[in-house]
């Protein structure tokens, strides 16, 4: 993928995703604060060091869009409630990339319900469209056994390799 396509997904229509209090602090808590190389080149550095917790460098409105979910679920106010954050399919990847399924906070599969609205997120339309497409396909696909025979013929000895 080029640099503009890594643009291009920052500048994507932006998609809600639903958090519970748990699932935004697991994604504030693996994201470290990302800075531009002074010369504007692709180098970045992060705020904390990247070490094996798999913190994912991000920018600002990246951070700041998750500290406020963050507050929102911390409201006596909104409890229960689910934080709503808009993010743009850059964001989404980068969330992404921090998810491991196997995680677990307070008996909440908070990696694997991240994983799965991820995914929805970036490519559920897509995943809704191809399995209507196989579902209204595999009732018009025909076996060819239920295709009827003019009387006499035999399905095993019909030669269709030559069509």
């Amino acid at each position: 993928m080029t640099l503009e396509n890594n643009d291009e997904l920052f500048h994507t229509p932006e998609k809600v995703l639903k958090l519970t209090r748990n699932e935004a602090l697991y994604i504030d808590d693996s994201l470290t604060v990302m800075l531009d190389a002074a010369d504007g080149g692709m180098m970045f550095s992060a705020m904390r060091p990247l070490v094996a917790s798999a913190n994912v460098p991000a920018p600002l409105d990246l951070i700041e869009k998750i500290a406020v979910a963050v507050l929102f679920t911390m409201d006596d106010n909104n409890a229960g409630t689910l934080a709503e954050v808009n993010l743009n399919d850059g964001d989404l990847l980068s969330l992404r990339e921090l998810c491991q399924s196997y995680v677990k906070i307070d008996d909440e599969p908070v990696g694997y319900n991240l994983k799965r609205k991820i995914y929805m997120a970036l490519y559920g339309n897509e995943y809704n469209r191809g399995r209507q497409l196989d579902d209204v396909l595999g009732a018009f696909t025909p076996d060819r056994k239920s295709i009827p025979h003019p009387s006499g013929s035999n399905l095993e000895d019909e030669d269709f390799t030559n069509l």
